[in-house]
């Protein structure tokens, strides 16, 4: 069974590594609890959202993964330099693609339209 490994260094200059996967159960059980489909709960892009599929990600590799665990491990990759945007976007997306809820086109097409949009954000804002 595949997972998505991420690797990063957290605040006392240790490496770590996350061993994630979304599995179908597990997913079910976010569909349930949200009442809605796993790739309408990621539209939120919300704390709730992003710290629950962390949750959900990490059961993969610790069943007892617990949401205040992911809260902690949040605020670990916060301090380690991630924002809540890139910890949403080469973690879970990421993760996701693996699981096989996501394919590699579709979420390559939309991190150039998420970039396209910055960039044209930028540009307005420098030219007010």
């Amino acid at each position: 069974m595949n997972n998505f490994i991420y690797e990063y260094t957290d605040k006392n200059g240790e490496t770590k590594t996350l061993k994630l996967r979304l599995k179908s159960g597990d997913a079910i059980e976010i569909e349930n609890l949200k009442k809605k489909s796993i790739l309408e709960y990621l539209q939120e892009e919300s704390m709730n959202m992003v710290i629950t599929l962390l949750r959900y990600l990490m059961k993969y590799e610790n069943p007892n993964f617990s949401f205040q665990n992911a809260q902690t491990l949040y605020d670990e990759l916060i301090d380690s330099g991630m924002t809540m945007k890139s910890i949403l976007t080469d973690i879970i997306y990421e993760s996701l693609i693996v699981s096989g809820f996501l394919e590699r086109k579709e979420w390559e097409e939309m991190k150039a339209y998420i970039d396209k949009m910055k960039e044209q954000t930028i540009k307005s804002m420098l030219q007010n």
